[in-house]
């Protein structure tokens, strides 16, 4: 399946597993994550990793994908 399959263009909402997810969500995860790892521990950037990351949890994100940098592992407990 492509991402446009899953969610078109024009559509920024899906919802799975009973959870609603916005595009881009696991794009903005992903850069929350870069950016604590070269140092930016800034209150909004972990708020809103853990935000996303309980979302990405619902969906099952993490049932198949394992969190193996340590600062990300300390900051979600996983």
């Amino acid at each position: 399946m492509k991402a446009e399959e899953l969610l078109p263009e024009e559509q920024n909402i899906v919802n799975l597993n009973g959870q609603q997810v916005r595009k881009g969500t696991i794009g903005s995860f992903l850069l929350n994550c870069e950016a604590i790892v070269k140092g930016n521990k800034d209150f909004q950037i972990i708020d809103d990793l853990k935000e996303q990351a309980l979302v990405l949890e619902k969906i099952g994100f993490f049932d198949i994908l394992e969190i193996k940098i340590p600062e990300i592992k300390q900051i979600l407990n996983k």
